[in-house]
């Protein structure tokens, strides 16, 4: 991903580039959580921002699926839990 230039902005502008710029950073090392927060307070400072609207949904997209991965694998390390606890106890 490229950043955005900073040239001849406002300062609203100039801390809307530095939330996606952020963002973007996070979404690469994965930390969606903190990408969310960069990209909704650059929709706050720019709410009818497309580019920033398209990389928070894309970013909800990650967390919801990074949420189904967690459960899933607690589920299976439940069943096993449970699979050795009836083993050992049978």
């Amino acid at each position: 991903m490229v950043h955005i230039s900073n040239e001849n902005l406002s300062k609203e502008e100039i801390t809307f580039n530095e939330m996606i710029n952020r963002g973007d950073d996070l979404m690469k090392i994965q930390i969606f959580r903190s990408a969310k927060e960069c990209y909704t307070k650059a929709l706050e400072l720019n709410f009818n921002n497309n580019l920033a609207q398209e990389k928070l949904a894309d970013c909800n997209l990650k967390i919801k699926s990074e949420s189904k991965i967690i459960i899933n694998t607690l589920i299976i390390l439940g069943l096993m839990a449970a699979a050795t606890v009836f083993y050992f106890c049978w």
